[in-house]
């Protein structure tokens, strides 16, 4: 439900909704009434009603959100189950605020856009990785990623690349949208897929290539963070090394080694 109008109204009945009744302790439906002047929310909850607007109340009924008791001059109004999951999805997937320290995504992308090609899988990887790591320190959300905080602390100047590296892991299949909802042309929500497991925490089903490619782009963040020049030094010829072996081979090679293929 892209409406933002539709989608201010269900958020309003499913607070209001939500506060019991004190006479009673029970929630009470929200009442439509009609009267010779226009029509009016009534509902205990209700400090400030919203402008009553019935086509839109039966906009929601006709979506699934809300349940409509009708009567000679008014009705009661009362949320789904599936209205308020819509409202709490809303809630979750745009909310600005990191479910954890952000500090790991933000510094692998300062480092991707300083890449020469900052699109390779030793520049994108180490992104990947720390988005997963932010999810884990989140809690293992099981509805995934929210993208709203990442692009929210993303310097504007790496904003473009962030949005472009999340769209690549989308289609190369390592990230997954979990939502029809969208942020800045992006799915608002995503998860780590089975392919991403592979790469990152060892899963099997890794072809030989993306051995070879994750190799290369574990040791080229390896380097870069290295600060003793002689270990420095070993680690470039390791790089070299696969790179002169070629990708294929050195994939052929890890694949018999690792998984016994």
């Amino acid at each position: 439900m892209a409406d933002p109008d539709s989608l201010a109204l269900l958020r309003v009945l499913v607070e209001a909704h939500a506060k019991p009744y004190e006479g009673t302790g029970s929630r009470e439906p929200i009442m439509f009434l009609k009267h010779m002047g226009g029509a009016a929310f009534q509902h205990h909850a209700l400090e400030e009603a919203p402008e009553a607007d019935e086509a839109l109340v039966e906009e929601l009924h006709d979506q699934g959100l809300v349940d409509i008791d009708y009567r000679d001059h008014s009705f009661n109004i009362t949320p789904t189950a599936h209205g308020r999951k819509v409202v709490e999805a809303h809630t979750r997937v745009l909310n600005p605020e990191p479910v954890a320290d952000l500090k790991s995504v933000l510094d692998a992308i300062a480092a991707q856009a300083k890449a020469e090609n900052k699109l390779s899988w030793t520049a994108v990887r180490p992104v990947l990785a720390a988005l997963r790591s932010y999810w884990e320190a989140g809690g293992f959300s099981p509805h995934g990623i929210q993208l709203a905080a990442v692009i929210t602390a993303t310097p504007e100047e790496h904003e473009d690349l962030t949005i472009a590296t999340i769209r690549a892991l989308t289609a190369g299949d390592y990230l997954r949208e979990t939502t029809d909802l969208a942020i800045n042309d992006l799915p608002a929500e995503v998860e780590l897929t089975e392919r991403a497991h592979t790469v990152l925490d060892g899963w099997p089903g890794a072809a030989p290539d993306e051995l070879a490619e994750n190799l290369l782009a574990v040791l080229t963040a390896a380097v870069a963070s290295e600060r003793d020049p002689h270990r420095k030094r070993r680690l470039e010829r390791v790089i070299e090394t696969v790179r002169e072996l070629g990708v294929s081979t050195a994939g052929e090679v890890l694949a018999k080694v690792l998984l016994g293929t």
